[in-house]
């Protein structure tokens, strides 16, 4: 099934009659069927796509989605260790190649059997093994894939790490063909979809390491993946079909407070002051054109705060500081006055 989770509460009170039926959450999980004549092996590779644009009118379901995790089934119940490759676009001209995926995420952990997922899990793990060896695994991070129609295919495969028997392997469980003539044939069906991603069918490993001749007599074809993926459905909101990656504007930025935080300073200033004000000039980076950078530019005029007193003499001190290698330019000047209750501060 697919079960939704809202990510934002309610604005107002709820009427007396629902007005519409609910929405669906911005975060889903999406759990592929489960076959009754389920099998497995070394491994599946296999393919999901998002939606078509335009398919439908105020359509809003073609954009990028974000996976942000993952399950598969095997029938082990002890410690067992995994590895997850992944790429954009489809993967038969990449069968048994490796070096042309990215490992998305590795670890040890504990099978949970034939009856519920065995999750991948999200954070990095070091394990030091039998012989002393330290062993450094990749957490899943959330992975993109491309609106209107794009791809992103999958390799799972369990090691024979932990496995009791050196000719049966701990399982990665897929279903048999759902159109049954297509055994053997290289036609893929929709294992599952929903209205954001749509599984297809893909391809039994039957050997570890990955083997890379794909007719020959490691792979059996077409089998689905069985198992599950939680996604986020508009990760670049309010652009709902935006269909390209990263979201073309900054992040969210944690809202100011209503209050500060600190209260202001009581302390009294001094009667003279002990040396002269130090600046150093600060020279704008490049890094400055990133989103979310402030620009520096010379120092506005301010208003001048001072006590009721009789000025004795004043003394300026400036500096300025120029840069021309596409850099911001940068001056500024500070002034003090000596009075006879304290210092006074001028900005210019």
């Amino acid at each position: 099934g697919i079960s939704a989770i809202e990510e934002d509460g309610i604005g107002e009170s709820p009427s007396a009659m629902p007005s519409a039926p609910p929405s669906r959450g911005f975060d889903q999980t999406f759990d592929i069927r489960i076959d009754p004549r389920a099998t497995g092996a070394n491994g599946i590779v296999f393919n999901v796509r998002t939606a078509k644009c335009g398919q439908a009118p105020n359509q809003k379901t073609c954009g990028t989605i974000l996976l942000t995790g993952m399950s598969f089934l095997t029938t082990h119940e002890d410690k067992l260790e995994y590895l997850v490759y992944s790429k954009l676009g489809p993967y038969e001209k990449f069968v048994g190649k490796p070096d042309n995926w990215d490992l998305v995420a590795s670890g040890q952990t504990i099978g949970k059997g034939i009856k519920q997922y065995t999750r991948v899990l999200e954070h990095d793990t070091t394990v030091t093994d039998e012989s002393g060896l330290t062993l450094n695994y990749v957490g899943f991070r959330p992975l993109h894939v491309p609106g209107d129609r794009a791809q992103r295919s999958f390799y799972i495969t369990v090691t024979w790490k932990f496995a009791k028997n050196e000719r049966s392997p701990i399982p990665v469980m897929f279903s048999f063909p759902i159109v049954d003539e297509n055994e053997g044939e290289r036609r893929y069906e929709v294992v599952a979809s929903t209205p954001e991603l749509e599984v297809f069918e893909g391809e039994g490993v039957l050997a570890h390491p990955w083997p890379k001749d794909r007719d020959g007599p490691y792979y059996r074809r077409p089998r689905g993946f069985i198992g599950s993926f939680d996604y986020e459905r508009y990760p670049c909101h309010p652009l709902l079909n935006f269909t390209g990656w990263p979201c073309p504007y900054r992040p969210r930025t944690k809202r100011p407070t209503p209050r500060p935080t600190n209260p202001p300073s009581t302390r009294q200033p001094t009667k003279d002051p002990t040396n002269a004000p130090t600046l150093a000039p600060v020279v704008q980076t490049d890094a400055a054109d990133e989103p979310g950078t402030d620009v520096p530019g010379p120092v506005s005029s301010g208003t001048e705060t001072e006590t009721n007193a009789t000025h004795e003499d004043s003394h300026e001190v400036g500096a300025q500081e120029e840069e021309t290698r596409n850099e911001a330019i940068l001056s500024w000047k500070v002034a003090y006055r000596r009075c006879r209750c304290g210092l006074a501060i001028l900005k210019k």
